[in-house]
């Protein structure tokens, strides 16, 4: 039997297997939600007849949606009419798979749920470490989640709780603002308050930092204009008020450096946090996610003050679209498990 699983968040939706055949497309549904169905239609129109589709999601947050409550209702709709010859189940922040209507019912625990696909997957498969951290850094948001024995260790699940206790950040190395970032930079000797204005996204830091690869194709950025160096380096000289003419390419670096630097420092501040939170907690750290490569940076500025040890940092992948597909991916596993009668 073939298993599929969409993760179904509010810029991407992204579909794994368990071969680990990873896919992305853009989707932003805040733009047109309507789509959606038409969307997972399209998708899968080659998907082989008797394959088992199961569901994670992060779009229900999605402000075109008056509450997450809708937001749910909305994504399960959508998914149990374009794709019920799929037989589609819900993953939900209990470990549990169910139908639409339950997912429906028990819209909270259907909501924002593939942290906890992630990282209950992540160390319930491990043969040899079923303790420790997930940090996984996506292009929106960051989690930070604490495990022992395969099992997340949390015990208020809905965003705002996550927020509180660190374990959810709203940053990442994408969509994020610079200015939700950064508030000044070191600039020809002074200190430049920076634009609040979405004039350059973190996308555009790394990106000019080679850290991401350019998307010539792709204009969601800032001011519409291609992912490219070229208009990446417009975009940061404007965080400033200034444009690429007025700034040296020099300056630009030292901007970029001092925003990722701002960048890792939120990040290991939270993971710090979290630390301090769970001492019981091995310092083994599973990363994942677009922004897997500053992990290991954060990880080592949060963990200076514990430990002198180095910590044992395991990256899920090499490959980018696999890394950003582990939520996808676990559910998969899920859905295997469950028709195969494995509790």
């Amino acid at each position: 039997m073939i298993f599929f699983v969409f993760d179904i968040g509010g810029e991407n939706i992204k579909w794994s297997d368990l071969d680990g055949t990873a896919v992305e497309i853009l989707f932003p549904i805040w733009q047109s939600p309507q789509r959606l169905p038409a969307t997972l239609k399209r998708i899968t129109s080659n998907f082989p007849e008797g394959a088992k589709i199961g569901i994670t999601m992060t779009a229900e947050l999605a402000d075109c949606f008056v509450t997450k409550r809708e937001g749910v209702k909305f994504i399960v709709d959508s998914v149990t009419t374009a794709l019920a010859r799929f037989s589609p189940l819900f993953y939900q922040t209990n470990g549990r798979l169910c139908t639409g209507a339950e997912a429906v019912e028990h819209w909270q625990q259907t909501a924002a749920s593939n942290w906890h696909a992630t990282s209950s997957y992540l160390y319930s498969t491990d043969p040899n470490n079923h303790s420790g951290f997930v940090l996984d850094i996506g292009s929106t948001t960051t989690d930070i989640i604490p495990v022992i024995e395969g099992e997340p260790v949390i015990s208020n699940q809905n965003d705002l709780d996550r927020l509180s206790n660190g374990q959810l950040v709203y940053a990442g190395v994408g969509r994020t603002p610079v200015f939700g970032i950064s508030s000044e930079f070191d600039l020809r000797g002074a200190v430049v308050s920076i634009a609040r204005e979405n004039f350059a996204t973190m996308a555009d830091i790394f990106r000019w930092l080679n850290a991401i690869e350019e998307e010539r194709e792709s204009t969601a950025t800032a001011d519409g204009r291609p992912a490219s160096r070229h208009d990446s380096r417009n975009r940061i000289a404007r965080l400033v008020c200034a444009d690429s003419s007025e700034l040296e390419a020099n300056e630009i670096d030292s901007i970029s450096i001092q925003a990722k630097n701002a960048f890792v420092s939120t990040i290991a501040q939270h993971l710090n946090k979290v630390i301090q939170n769970h001492p019981q907690v091995p310092f083994i750290f599973k990363t994942l996610g677009r922004g897997s490569f500053i992990a290991e940076e954060v990880i080592h500025k949060a963990i200076i003050e514990f430990s002198t040890t180095p910590p044992a940092i395991i990256a899920y992948s090499s490959d980018i679209a696999l890394n950003q597909s582990v939520p996808a991916l676990a559910v998969a596993h899920f859905r295997a498990q469950y028709d195969q009668g494995i509790s």
